[in-house]
């Protein structure tokens, strides 16, 4: 279905949900609700096909040699503790900058599917090249600080480090180790970022009394009134695909990449929201300061710009309801969400 051919059918079901007398949980057959709940019902997670490169990149995620400075990690812009994303509006560059963009969650990430691409805009066609494009990225504004820092460098901190030659012979033989493959070996641990079991899971699952009834009607208006699961779908809450909602101003979000594509200017792709309670400010500028004001965004009417998303339908929410979206939300934060930074292994003559 084409993009204004999707967007008509929200509008529509959208109608359909208006003209229900209620959008309680409770006014919901049977049948509905679990149709409804079906939608959301979480795979098993993805298996690990090369336990040796997993461990290998969870070392080099939390390691800041592999940033030009030394001083950053993939760990220092993705949290555990915040959904894998930072707690600020917008994240630094290596030099210590403040960037355009909060940095994006990460979880979930090895479901994305095939031919999807990542970051905010797209422009990065694999998880692998998001990670080279990062470290390269960090190695060209180390320029700003007067102190250039070739890629190759980079790599050869990496093969000073004994343990770290072992682990790549073990995980990639006969491999170099390159940015390619640091990457590789990143990406590998990035895809294992699972969300933690949720209170929302327990109750797809069965479990009536792992959410409030609050929660259990947010779900229903998620899907109903507010058609939030347009954009947001699945059991990680996320389409993939990028949506101009009418942040962004100046910031030409999917259309840095595409920029003779009318409906991707201003777009950003669609964030999951596992573990959305977690990491305040919203939106990719972070110029959301709650979920509140995330829920406010959507009851304003849209820019009007050829961009415009026709999924965005502006809903009027009384304050109940707005309530009770924000405790439905509040249910997807995993438990336990993210781990502890490794022991990181040492230089050759280091202790």
């Amino acid at each position: 279905m084409n993009r204004i051919g999707l967007g008509l059918n929200v509008v529509a079901r959208t109608a359909v949900g208006l003209m229900l007398t209620t959008v309680s949980a409770q006014a919901q057959s049977p049948a509905e609700l679990a149709a409804m709940k079906a939608e959301y019902r979480r795979p098993a997670p993805r298996p690990v096909e090369n336990r040796a490169l997993v461990d290998l990149g969870r070392l080099l995620f939390w390691d800041p040699r592999i940033s030009a400075s030394g001083t950053t990690a993939c760990a220092t812009c993705h949290l555990p503790d915040r959904g894998w994303s930072v707690a600020t509006a917008r994240s630094r560059n290596d030099s210590g900058k403040l960037t355009g963009r909060k940095s994006q969650p990460l979880l979930g990430l090895g479901h994305v599917p095939a031919g999807m691409p990542f970051g905010w805009d797209g422009r990065n066609a694999t998880l692998e090249a998001q990670v080279k494009n990062s470290v390269a990225t960090g190695a060209m504004s180390a320029r700003e600080t007067g102190n250039p820092v070739k890629v190759e460098v980079i790599e050869q901190r990496i093969r000073d480090v004994p343990e770290y030659v072992e682990r790549f012979d073990a995980a990639l033989p006969g491999a170099a180790i390159s940015l390619d493959t640091i990457a590789q070996a990143t990406a590998a641990y990035e895809r294992t970022m699972e969300p933690g079991p949720a209170p929302f899971d327990r109750w797809i699952a069965g479990d009536e009394g792992a959410i409030s009834d609050s929660a259990k009607h947010g779900f229903v208006l998620f899907n109903r009134k507010t058609t939030c699961f347009a954009c947001h779908t699945g059991w990680r809450f996320t389409d993939d695909k990028f949506h101009d909602i009418g942040v962004s101003k100046r910031d030409r979000g999917r259309g840095v990449a595409l920029k003779d594509d009318e409906a991707a200017q201003y777009a950003f792709k669609t964030p999951t929201l596992r573990s959305v309670a977690l990491r305040p400010p919203y939106m990719h500028d972070g110029s959301s300061a709650t979920l509140l004001d995330v829920v406010k965004h959507y009851e304003k009417a849209p820019i009007d710009r050829p961009s415009r998303s026709p999924l965005f339908v502006p809903v009027e929410l009384t304050e109940q309801e707005r309530g009770d979206l924000i405790t439905f939300m509040q249910t997807l934060t995993g438990s336990p969400e993210g781990e502890p930074a490794p022991e990181l292994p040492a230089r050759a003559g280091q202790k």
